[in-house]
């Protein structure tokens, strides 16, 4: 990657908090039930791997395990997606059943639903827990800036982008992330086990 492709974490920080917060207002206005800070505020619609459009807020409800990528990527992607399924499959007991994992695609022209249901299948993703989301460009960017994941096209089949793994509460509030495709998911699992015993 290149020294400075991406806007900065910080520059990242402030224009998600400044889009949630005023996103936020306007949903006070609405009465809708998400926190300002909430990514459900957003109100945005993704198509699934299945072709059925879907509105963010439909991931709410339960903890979400969130990461942006896209299914060409032959490196850090399947690096994130490996990370993820780690966390699936040591998921401490009261959370088994109650988290939803989504990988959000940053190459909506080419991650089709077919696609992206191929991605699925190839890597054994458990489609009762899993989702897999296309959008087009104005919305992968609005994501993109609240979950502080800088990216840009490198070339015509090459997307350079930060890695980040996102855990989400059942209000859409971020709680944790990891960075990078070196970072130990033990601190999010950990983090995961937390936000499912805490009473509800």
């Amino acid at each position: 990657m290149t020294s400075n492709p991406f806007l900065s974490r910080g520059a990242l920080r402030i224009a998600a908090l400044a889009a949630l917060f005023v996103l936020g207002a306007r949903a006070v206005e609405t009465t809708a039930p998400w926190p300002s800070a909430s990514l459900y505020n957003l109100g945005q619609a993704w198509t699934n791997q299945d072709g059925a459009s879907v509105a963010l807020k439909s991931l709410a409800g339960e903890p979400v395990i969130a990461a942006m990528g896209y299914t060409a990527c032959k490196d850090m992607c399947p690096a994130i997606v490996a990370d993820m399924l780690w966390i699936d499959k040591h998921l401490p007991p009261a959370a088994v059943g109650h988290v939803r994992f989504a990988f959000f695609s940053l190459d909506p022209d080419a991650d089709t639903p077919e696609r992206l249901r191929l991605y699925a299948d190839a890597h054994g993703l458990d489609l009762k827990y899993w989702t897999l989301l296309r959008a087009d460009d104005d919305e992968v960017r609005e994501l993109a800036a609240a979950l502080g994941v800088g990216y840009h096209r490198a070339s015509e089949s090459a997307i350079d982008h930060t890695a980040v793994i996102s855990l989400i509460d059942a209000r859409g509030e971020i709680v944790a992330q990891q960075r990078g495709v070196q970072a130990d998911s033990r601190a999010l699992l950990e983090k995961l086990g937390e936000l499912v015993a805490a009473p509800r």
